[in-house]
């Protein structure tokens, strides 16, 4: 009995570590989590919007959102104080966004497309048929809004604490 719990929580926690590990590895384009803002900004150039930097208790680090509305691109920075370098914490697309993850979803593809595309990542528990899929974890994976059976949204990063 000792041994199926100790090959459960073997198999739990090498579950975990693969949806935070899509989080990481995922991306639209060149864009991925964890890349240095000078990166993104070489990528998108010049943001049409800047939010204020803001400390967040959830995780203490210091958050800003930069839009780049011609891209249909929101990014959220993360820094672990107010002057130390910003990393990519999330990435949102929406229209008029034409970049694609790396399994080639993107905005306009179905529902079954994203299914089959993350077969090994889909998180059925997490997901809404007709209105989100979760490929990974809603605390670090991919989510897609689905709104007529198509893909209106992509989010990666972490979608809940």
């Amino acid at each position: 009995m000792r041994l199926l719990l100790i090959i459960l929580c073997a198999i739990s926690a090498i579950a975990t570590g693969d949806e935070f590990q899509l989080m990481k590895s995922e991306g639209l384009g060149a864009l991925k989590v964890g890349i240095q803002q000078t990166a993104a900004l070489k990528i998108l150039g010049s943001p049409s919007k800047s939010g204020k930097l803001e400390e967040w208790d959830a995780d203490g680090m210091f958050h800003q959102q930069l839009e780049f509305k011609s891209a249909g691109v929101i990014l959220n920075l993360a820094s672990k104080s107010k002057g130390s370098a910003q990393t990519v914490a999330s990435i949102t697309a929406v229209a008029p966004c034409r970049l694609a993850t790396a399994a080639g979803i993107r905005l306009g593809s179905t529902e079954p497309e994203v299914i089959k595309a993350y077969r090994r990542h889909y998180n059925k528990e997490d997901s809404t048929p007709g209105s989100l899929v979760v490929a990974g974890s809603i605390y670090g994976g991919v989510t897609f809004e689905i709104k007529a059976g198509k893909v209106s949204q992509i989010f990666i990063g972490a979608s809940a604490e």
